[in-house]
């Protein structure tokens, strides 16, 4: 504003008060005046009043009369006027009634609409979270999923790279057996990759992956499919073809399992009352259970029994005490009566003793006694009868069974658990067992899940889960197809807790299908109907909401039953109703129980259960499932129906199963004749007896009875016998002794047990070595190849001609002699060259000979020699303990004497391998090398270095155990049969069959076959016809003996001793042995032609995998002899080119500038081969900020700031944290580790304003200092170029466009004086502010850092540069004002602080009210006080604001208010620490002396 206008405005208020003077002093008369005429009146009506009363007091006695007349008259008038009124107020009454009952009526439709709505919102909440929970489990189902398939998608990546990795190492397409071995684990999901453990004594530790290998060799080998299939046309294979199954054996071991292990008895299902109808309706919560249920009941005679209310009460009863009387029994001791001791008896307490409680016979005299033995023997004691013991009948009270019950549901739940099953089902069977009999019973709503279901199946009907249904109809388990392998535990687990084994399923032979039991019926359920109500989630959902409770307990729905009309608020469907109540209150309340509360719950674990529920069910054939969408009245209906169909199929009659026809074994057993033994159709083995098993021979058996003519008899027309094993075949069922079969059985398990592990444990061994030589041989050609590509120094020889070649003067090169010689030279550096070459092949043909010679694998060999016999020394065992079983079955079925065992096992001799070291396969390093080294010698140590060196999974014998001398393997020596074929002139690699190991394999088959000769030759026991056995038994075994010899039918009479007539007993009995054995001798000879199969095919396959490696072997000695040959001809021929390159450049004359290159077989001459400069100096090193004793370097300013962003993440820091975050010690300069907390304090109190609250980015920029401080050209220039980046204008910048403006200082790159550089700090500082002052999104408003750089040591020039830099123009002083003290109070009535008035300036520079609130504000907190100051400054504002919205700095600057508001604003006060530093240190010398460094 301009004076003049100010001279206006002056007078203008002057006037105004002159005016306001004038109007109070008019006011006050105007006042005076109205007083004065209210008292005038006041006087004139008190005179009149006292006028009246004279007037009335005159003419009261004559007015008397008048005035009674007058009052009757009144009150007749006043009870016509009552009268109307009471019509009227009830009119009124009734129009006021009739809008409170239309209001109360809009009110409930209001309600019930908004009730409405808030059902369907409920219904929507719980859709969506049910939703949510559904999405969410259907995501842990695909994870599942996605797991599953990416360990699959592994698997298959492992099985590719196992391929390819066996296909690098042995160049070979993969055989069928290791396909085999990785679909075994692939489908097993283990994994390819896992580590093995290759010890012999770690077998038992073996991890999953050889396990599911072992498994999968071993049924390869029993099935002989794989790489045991056997040849289809072989002399030794192709009689023994097809592989058959020993059935007889099978039942043998079927019939010892029976009576070792006889299957568990089936329990006794528990009895109920007889009810017409058990039946259980399930389903999802809120499908209408109850609800079907209450109807049923009531057309019915059903009893619901619902769960709940069963638990509550038996919780009920056990807090009632509820008690019941029972009876026990107790047994009472009786007194012994007192006899007087007699003449013959001994005192009491010295002959006789006291009886004992139990009954027992009293001990004998005392041999100290008087009376002598002869005389006690000869007169025994008197008998003192002995009182039996009397029972006795008590009465006590216990608590009920449903007490108890209640106790243990009261006990659950009162730990927050829930109520365990079986005591849940003991409550159900209690209330189902207190029903009446001939009433139906259902449950309500049990049971929920798939154990509750198990459990009350069990409690109802006694069928259970766990065992088969075999088991429950009192026959044996269920047998399994043929050819099944079975799972067998070991005999080590066969012992349970108490006593009882359980035993194990065969392995290595079928039963016949006569000993299969059929296949049970299905079993019969305790519920005769279960009844399924199925409705959607969402429909469950939406009746759980909604429910509303009447007062009367009745329960309504909003959408299915909708509760009556007033139901909300209460309000009477009538007017009549409503004007009698008046006061109405709502009759529903909403329902919100555990039902509700648990609905999603509910319904997941519904989800979950349902269709396991569902499966278990149908299993009963009990299911029906009704859709409870539907109506109430349809679904009591449908489920009605159910019911009546349930009850009139349990009423019928059930229909019988037609029952097999029995077989007559005495129909069957005469056709098996002695006759027909000898018929051409028998072949010798397959149903004719041996001679030694005690049959009848051929003659005899087929001696016509009579002496008639001969006739062709019937049986020729009959179809012939069954042989023994076949599906006709009876087999031989006597009773056996249960000792006996002890002892069989678990002799059979020892030997499936070995045999299994024999096997395994072989397998295993034979994959390992077979993968330890695929290895070698991959990794001797490796190594093979990297030593023909050793160096040598032929390049050395070449680069020296190369030299004095070059060194020879260029007029010498052109004189003959010289180029004579220098071809000399030439022909002297080919011969070193070839003397080199020479030298490498020799070299490397010995290396090839020594890996030849080392011996290494023919150990392997020898080794995996030996695991294939073992293989055959498995099958030898199996088959002697199998016929030894076989014999000793059949002995004891003839009722024999068992023959001592035979210990005197075959053992098929191994190969000796050599116990000293041999040379080891070459490796990629020395250290491998010594290591394969050690791990041979530690491997043959085990094969020949064991005490007893027998087969690995071999029983101990008892001669072992006795301290007998163990019977050790018989080895072979391999040398031996090396030397047999160097005798014959033959070199020993020309033909497979004379190589030792597969001669060896030939003896230990041809050993193998040896045990069948021998065990069918007799023993001397047998011959003797058991004699020897009774006169080694003694004496108590005369009887037997003679039995077995009167029982054998190999003695034949004589011709002329008449025959004895046999009972049909002993012909029975007869016909008995005579079917035994035939079966034995079938069991022997399918015994005998399965060993012959399997020996000669483990033959055939050990002899063709050692000819593979063999020829491996020989391949790969080929492979290397092509090598060396090929590498010294490329070597030839490269020192030829480079001959014949070297004399042409001799004859050029001219000088070999190109680099010649003789590299093992590669010539190269390198034509851009070319001399260069060595390279230059690499410059310094960046320089790095040294830190002073009293500046902040740049990362001490970075970690200051990183700490007080992380403190105080809203830039505001109080100043007790300040102040503990700048104490000693702290990782800031030296001159801040020696000021104190109060010094601190001091410092840091200087920022404060209004709060206890710091802007910490003020304290940053003091921590800066010393740097250039900008005038306010320099940030107006800034902020002109800032805002020309911003062209969107949201006043930020990123860090590319904050780098493109220049600041007011910029680096100098100093030099130091020995012309290094230093370091630049104002350089670094640019990047620096921009990381230090920038937000979260790494964008700074440059506006704030402009207005921080604004700071001033005085804070008055500090806020005219921040309005300079807002405006854009320059702001200054008045010339005749002094310069603003903020410390000093400004001058009253617009006089400066010289006290000379003041002039208008003449220069004009606008400011709107933002910009001007922005500059005063910056950095401030927003507290209450600031917002006075801005209130004020917006009345300053006001006052000075000209026509355009904008307002002259000049004048604000003038004005005291705004002058003021200018001069206190403490954002831009710069505190210099580093100054306030010094003057302390310099005050204190102490601190001087500590620092190391002089403060500048």
């Amino acid at each position: 504003m301009r004076p003049e206008h100010n001279a206006e405005y002056i007078s203008k208020i002057r006037m105004r008060l002159c005016d306001d003077a004038l109007a109070r002093k008019e006011r006050e008369k105007r006042r005076r005046r109205v007083l004065v005429e209210q008292l005038a009146a006041h006087e004139a009506i008190e005179q009149r009043k006292h006028e009246d009363m004279l007037v009335t007091c005159l003419m009261r006695q004559s007015q008397l009369e008048r005035r009674i007349a007058l009052q009757l008259l009144q009150v007749r008038l006043e009870k016509d006027v009552i009268k109307n009124n009471r019509l009227q107020r009830e009119q009124q009454y009734m129009k006021r009634r009739l809008r409170d009952f239309d209001e109360a009526l809009d009110h409930e439709a209001e309600v019930a609409r908004l009730t409405k709505l808030e059902y369907e919102e409920q219904c929507a909440k719980e859709v969506k979270r049910h939703e949510e929970i559904a999405a969410d489990n259907q995501r842990k189902k695909y994870m599942k999923h996605y797991n599953m398939c990416k360990d699959t998608l592994m698997q298959m990546v492992d099985l590719v790279c196992m391929a390819g990795h066996y296909k690098e190492l042995s160049e070979q397409p993969i055989p069928i057996h290791l396909w085999k071995e990785w679909q075994a684990l692939f489908v097993a999901g283990k994994p390819f990759y896992e580590d093995k453990d290759d010890d012999l004594g770690s077998e038992d530790e073996d991890c999953e992956a050889i396990t599911v290998l072992n498994e999968c060799n071993m049924d390869q080998y029993k099935s002989l499919t794989g790489e045991w299939v056997p040849p289809e046309e072989h002399p030794e294979i192709t009689p023994h073809l097809p592989p058959q199954n020993n059935f007889i054996l099978g039942h043998i071991l079927k019939r010892l399992e029976l009576l070792v292990h006889p299957p568990p008895r089936p329990p006794t299902p528990p009895r109920f009352p007889e009810f017409p109808i058990r039946a259980c309706i399930v389903g999802k919560t809120f499908s209408g259970k109850t609800s079907v249920l209450s109807g049923l009941s009531i057309k019915r005679r059903l009893k619901i029994l619902n769960v709940d209310m069963l638990i509550e009460d038996a919780v009920a009863a056990y807090n009632a005490n509820e008690e019941v009387t029972v009876e026990e029994v107790v047994e009472a001791t009786p007194i012994p009566p007192l006899v007087p001791p007699t003449e013959t008896t001994a005192p009491a307490g010295e002959g006789d003793a006291a009886p004992a409680e139990d009954g027992a016979q009293p001990p004998p005299a005392d041999p100290a006694s008087d009376t002598p033995a002869e005389e006690s023997a000869a007169e025994p004691p008197i008998p003192v009868p002995t009182p039996e013991p009397t029972l006795k009948v008590v009465y006590k009270r216990v608590l009920s069974p449903r007490a108890q019950l209640g106790k243990a549901a009261e006990q659950a739940m009162t730990k927050g658990k829930t109520v365990p099953i079986n005591t849940m089902v003991d409550i159900v069977v209690l209330g189902i067992r207190e029903v009446p009999a001939g009433t139906g019973w259902i449950l309500d709503n049990f049971p929920k899940t798939l154990k509750q279901a198990k459990a009350l199946e069990k409690a109802l009907s006694g069928f259970s889960s766990s065992e088969s249904r075999a088991s429950l109809l009192g026959t044996p388990g269920s047998g399994t197809p043929r050819g099944t392998p079975r799972a067998t535990p070991s005999p080590s687990k066969l012992s349970s807790k108490n006593g009882s084994r359980k035993g194990k399923k065969n392995q290595l032979v079928d039963e016949p299908d006569c000993d299969k039991p059929a296949p049970p019926p299905a079993p019969l359920s305790g519920l005769d109907l279960v009844i399924h109500l199925s409705i959607p989630d969402k429909v469950a959902i939406k009746r759980a909401c909604g429910r509303r409770k009447h007062k009367d307990g009745e329960e309504y729905h909003e959408e299915h039953r909708p509760p009556p009309e007033g139901s909300y608020t209460g309000v009477p469907p009538t007017y009549d109703e409503f004007n009698v109540k008046h006061s109405p209150s709502p009759e529903t309340v909403p329902i919100e129980d555990d039902a509700y509360r648990q609905i999603q719950p509910r319904l997941v674990t519904h989800q979950e259960e349902w269709p396991r529920m569902e499966k278990w069910f149908n299993m009963f054939n009990n299911l029906v499932t009704v859709d409870a969408q539907a109506p109430l009245s349809n679904v009591e209906e449908e489920v009605e129906d159910h019911l009546e169909e349930a009850l009139v199929r349990k009423m019928k009659p059930p229909t019988p199963t037609p029952t097999p026809t029995p077989v007559d074994e005495g129909k069957v057993t005469p056709s098996v004749t002695p006759g027909e033994q000898s018929t051409p159709s028998a072949a010798p083995g397959e149903g004719t007896p041996a001679p030694e098993e005690g049959g009848p021979t051929p003659a005899a058996a087929s001696e016509p009875s009579g002496g008639g003519p001969e006739t062709i008899p019937e049986e020729a027309h009959k179809s012939p016998s069954p042989l023994p094993g076949s599906e006709e075949w009876t087999y031989v069922d006597e009773p056996i002794p249960s000792e006996a079969a002890v002892v069989l059985f678990p002799q059979w398990e020892l030997i499936q047990e070995t045999y299994l592990k024999l096997c395994k444990h072989t397998f295993k061994k034979i994959r390992s070595e077979r993968e330890t030589i695929v290895r070698y041989f991959y990794s001797a050609k490796k190594n093979f190849l990297v030593f023909l590509q050793r160096p040598d120094n032929k390049q050395t020889f070449v680069t020296s001609w190369v030299k004095n070649y070059n060194g020879v003067a260029e007029d010498m090169r052109e004189d003959v002699e010289m180029k004579a010689e220098l071809h000399q030279t030439v022909e002297d550096l080919q011969e070193k060259l070839w003397d080199i070459s020479d030298k490498k092949k020799v070299e490397a043909e010995e290396e090839r000979q020594s890996i030849i010679t080392e011996q290494w694998l023919e150990d392997h060999i020898g080794i995996l020699t030996n695991h294939f016999i073992q293989l055959l020394q498995a099958e030898v065992d199996r088959y002697q303990g199998s016929v030894r079983l076989i014999k000793d079955y059949y002995q004891v079925l003839s009722a024999k004497i068992l023959d001592e065992p035979n210990k005197d096992f075959i053992r098929v001799p191994l190969v000796e391998l050599p116990r000293t070291e041999s040379p080891q396969p070459p490796s990629e390093e020395k250290n491998e090398r010594s290591s394969a080294r050690s791990e041979r010698s530690k491997s043959a140590g085990k094969v020949q270095g064991s005490p007893s060196i027998q087969t690995p999974g071999i029983p101990v014998t008892e001669s072992e155990e006795n301290g007998e001398p163990p019977r050790r393997i018989p080895l072979v020596s391999r040398k031996v049969l090396e030397r047999e074929s160097r005798k014959s002139g033959k070199p020993p690699r020309e033909t497979p069959e004379q190589d030792s190991e597969e001669a060896q394999i030939v003896e230990a088959y041809m050993s193998a076959l040896a045990v069948i000769e021998q065990l069918k030759q007799p023993s001397p026991d047998d011959d003797a016809g058991g004699d020897g056995k009774g006169k080694a038994k003694g004496k108590d075994k005369g009887k037997p003996k003679k039995g077995k010899k009167s029982a054998s039918p190999a003695a034949t009479p004589n011709a002329g001793t008449p025959v004895p007539e046999l009972t049909p007993e002993e012909i029975a009995r007869q016909k008995m042995l005579e079917r035994a054995g035939m079966e034995c001798a079938a069991a022997l000879l399918c015994e005998e032609k399965a060993l012959n199969l399997k020996l000669s095919v483990v033959k055939l396959r050990a002899i063709t995998v050692i000819k593979d490696l063999k020829e491996r072997a020989a391949k790969m000695y080929d492979v290397q002899f092509e090598w060396i040959g090929q590498r010294f001809q490329k070597e030839m021929e490269s020192i030829k080119s480079m001959v014949e390159l070297l004399g042409d450049v001799i004859e050029s004359e001219k000088a070999l500038l190109p680099q010649v290159i003789l590299s093992d077989e590669r010539f190269e001459v390198d034509m851009g081969y070319k001399m260069f400069e060595p390279p230059a100096t690499p410059p310094p090193d960046a320089p790095i900020e040294m830190p002073t004793p009293d500046i902040f370097t740049i990362r001490q300013l970075q970690e200051l700031h990183a700490n007080l962003r992380e403190t105080a993440p809203s830039g505001y820091i109080s100043l007790d944290l300040l102040v503990e975050m700048f104490e000693p010690p702290s990782h800031l300069p030296e001159i801040w580790q020696n000021v104190t907390v109060q010094q601190l304090e001091e410092i840091f109190s200087r920022h404060l304003c209004e709060t206890k609250y710091i802007n910490w980015r003020t304290v940053l920029l003091s921590c800066l200092l010393p740097i250039p401080l900008p005038n306010q050209q320099q940030l107006i220039r800034s902020a002109q170029q800032y805002r020309v980046t911003d062209k969107e204008g949201k006043g930020l910048l990123n860090l590319a466009e904050y780098a493109s403006g220049d600041l007011w200082f910029s680096g100098d790159g100093t030099v130091a004086a020995d012309g290094s550089a230093q370091f630049d700090r104002l350089g670094h500082l640019k990047p620096t502010l921009f990381s230090l002052f920038c937000e979260d999104n790494y964008q700074i408003d440059y506006t704030d850092l402009l207005l921080l750089f604004c700071a001033d040591p005085e804070p008055g020039n500090g806020a005219l540069k921040a309005l300079a830099m807002i405006t854009g123009l320059e702001v200054e002083w008045p010339a005749y004002i002094e310069t603003p003290d903020p410390n000093k109070e400004p001058a009253e009535d617009g006089l400066s602080s010289t006290g000379a008035a003041v002039d208008v300036p003449t220069k004009h520079v606008p400011i709107t009210l933002e910009q001007l609130k922005r500059v005063v504000a910056f950095n401030r907190m927003p507290t209450a006080s600031l917002k006075l100051v801005e209130e004020e400054l917006e009345s300053v504002f006001k006052e000075i604001e000209g026509t355009d919205g904008t307002a002259d700095v000049s004048t604000l600057l003038v004005h005291p208010k705004g002058r003021d508001i200018i001069l206190h604003t403490p954002s831009y006060l710069l505190v210099d620490y580093r100054s306030l530093l010094l003057e302390v240190v310099a005050q204190d010398p102490k601190i001087t002396e500590r620092v190391p460094q002089p403060l500048v």
